[in-house]
């Protein structure tokens, strides 16, 4: 997994593009805070991904085997 970085916003749960570093996502929530008054925007890194290969299966309640 390559590092990246994201602009989140709490209230709105905005995030909606990666950022390649640091900076270039810290230029992106001051350019966003200037736009909305009052409003926080958290850069944020990606520590870790965690992802399946298997397909999911579904167990409908009355197929349950106890």
């Amino acid at each position: 997994m390559e590092r990246f970085y994201l602009v989140w916003e709490p209230e709105d749960g905005y995030a909606k593009r990666k950022h390649d570093n640091k900076r270039e996502a810290e230029i992106e929530a001051e350019r966003l805070a200037g736009m909305n008054p009052k409003k926080e925007f958290y850069v944020l890194r990606a520590l870790s991904v965690s992802k399946t290969e298997a397909p999911v299966k579904t167990i409908k309640l009355d197929e349950r085997p106890f």
